[in-house]
């Protein structure tokens, strides 16, 4: 956050969440909104929610939850057509930031989803280390690797989420390998 000054204005804050919402390009959940703007801006997390409250009575923000139980931000039509108006009020300094992050933002989202690594219990005593990366819901590789007890089943986790690049290439070589023509 480059400008450190608290933001008061109410009116300036509906600006900015309409802005980031329009930069976003999509819809958000409430937690993704609020880490965008908050870690961009110095705003009271009181004086954030009242505003989008308002930008949602007004029509501007459709605030809904889904069956995932998270509340998600959709800009409205009204809400882009006011961006598009008053978007210039942001101050550059306010709006740049914003900008600047919603892509690594979105990516650094998308990294932390594309690799789970769960332990699943076969009994009391043995378990399997449950790996996968992924590309949205497309599985790239998915492995299920017996690991005895639970802490050698939970290194393997360990190990696959620290650098699951290298797992992947080093699978994707052996499976991909030519076998030696000499033997």
């Amino acid at each position: 956050m480059e400008y450190n000054r608290e933001i008061t204005d109410m009116i300036m804050i509906q600006y900015i969440i309409l802005y980031t919402l329009a930069q976003a390009d999509r819809i958000v959940t409430h937690s993704q909104l609020t880490t965008l703007v908050l870690d961009n801006c110095n705003i009271n997390f009181a004086d954030f929610q009242i505003a989008l409250d308002n930008l949602s009575s007004i029509g501007f923000v459709r605030l809904f939850t889904a069956n995932d139980n998270n509340q998600y931000c959709e800009l409205l039509p009204k809400g882009v057509e006011s961006n598009g108006f008053f978007q210039g009020s942001i101050p550059i300094y306010i709006r740049e930031p914003i900008k600047k992050s919603i892509a690594p933002f979105f990516h650094e989202e998308e990294l932390k989803k594309s690799v789970r690594a769960d332990l699943m219990p076969l009994n009391e005593k043995e378990f399997l280390a449950e790996c996968g990366i992924f590309e949205g819901k497309t599985p790239l590789m998915q492995l299920s690797v017996y690991g005895g007890t639970r802490e050698m089943a939970a290194d393997m986790i360990r190990n696959f989420k620290k650098d699951p690049e290298k797992i992947y290439r080093l699978i994707m070589k052996a499976l991909t390998e030519e076998e030696n023509q000499d033997a």
